[in-house]
């Protein structure tokens, strides 16, 4: 079996035997991809002649597949089948369609753990909240309900003459008017699932020791927003207010996952150290490393109308996976 640097140079060197005529001008290299939460992989990037866009093949991964087959030429054509599928899907859109004119409804934000992000937002406009960094995307198209974006970096937006500031406030609105904000009480959430499963209300009620009917009043919510960074919900103090007028009081919300954050009544939680803690060990051992979002457990002051953090407990996040490929420009956005 070849070693892992030997790979890839025989990869770098065979793949255009497998390609059509038209490839056999492509500029390739190896580069080092940067991914949420600090996942990198190998790349080999294959820009074909006379074009902006280009994939990015996974030599990480694909060195993977060659361990379980150990047949490099079966693993070689799989790569060159992954970039004719990446050309023939990659977004056809030129740098210059993000300054077209209507370029500013389609800036959007994301939030993201700092620490676990660090290298992969450098040269980006951010603002920090607590220990998680809000950055910014422009929305290229949707399509089949999936977004293809394009992160802002400083280039990007010296090139659409915003500041950090204008990018938060056009990223504001924008947000509230492409996403709709979901509000799911937790138990309603679980109780939907066994109800889908066939599962009569004695069933459940027995299952979760109380009940059914009267259960749902100790239970969190599920908050989040339409978008694929959900919890961008945790910037939007309204509906944390209406949630606080609901218990009259404080409210304690966990950032559980990229996708969503739970809230519940303040008062509810004794030890903010001790739910931190629970929340780590949760992270580690249930939650996907590519959909943590943080440690820390968070409160929405009524009285303020402000989230702040409230504990600070250690961070420890494992890298997430990454996927086979990634799109690059010539300007370097991640899409």
């Amino acid at each position: 079996m070849m070693k892992y640097e030997i790979f890839k140079d025989v990869v770098e060197n065979a793949v255009l035997d497998y390609l059509p005529p038209e490839f056999q001008n492509s500029e390739l290299y190896l580069q080092r991809v940067k991914k949420v939460n600090g996942m990198d992989y190998d790349g080999l990037v294959v820009r074909k002649e006379d074009t902006n866009v280009c994939p990015v093949i996974n030599l990480t991964q694909l060195y993977e597949d060659y361990k379980l087959s150990e047949d490099i030429e079966l693993v070689t054509k799989n790569a060159a089948d992954t970039v004719l599928l990446a050309y023939e899907e990659a977004p056809e859109n030129e740098y210059q369609d993000v300054l077209d004119e209507g370029f500013r409804q389609n800036i959007i934000y994301e939030i993201s753990n700092t620490k676990a992000n660090a290298q992969r937002l450098a040269g980006c406009p951010t603002r920090q909240l607590n220990d998680l960094t809000v950055s910014y995307n422009i929305c290229l198209s949707d399509h089949d309900g999936l977004s293809k974006t394009i992160m802002v970096n400083n280039e990007i937006a010296a090139a659409l003459g915003m500041s950090e500031t204008e990018l938060f406030d056009t990223a504001e609105k924008n947000m509230s008017r492409l996403f709709e904000v979901n509000v799911t009480n937790l138990f309603d959430y679980v109780y939907g699932q066994f109800k889908a499963r066939g599962m009569s209300d004695e069933q459940i009620s027995d299952l979760l020791g109380g009940d059914a009917s009267r259960l749902s009043d100790g239970y969190p919510w599920i908050v989040q927003n339409t978008s694929n960074n959900g919890a961008t919900v945790l910037l939007n103090t309204e509906v944390f207010k209406e949630l606080s007028d609901q218990v009259e009081g404080n409210l304690i919300i966990i950032p559980s996952s990229t996708h969503e954050v739970l809230a519940m009544d303040a008062r509810m939680v004794p030890d903010c150290d001790d739910l931190s803690a629970f929340i780590q060990q949760t992270n580690m051992d249930v939650v996907s490393p590519s959909e943590r979002l943080s440690n820390q457990v968070y409160m929405y002051d009524r009285k303020e109308n402000s989230i702040e953090m409230v504990t600070r407990n250690k961070l420890d996040i494992i890298p997430q996976e990454s996927r086979n490929i990634s799109y690059e420009k010539n300007i370097k956005p991640e899409i």
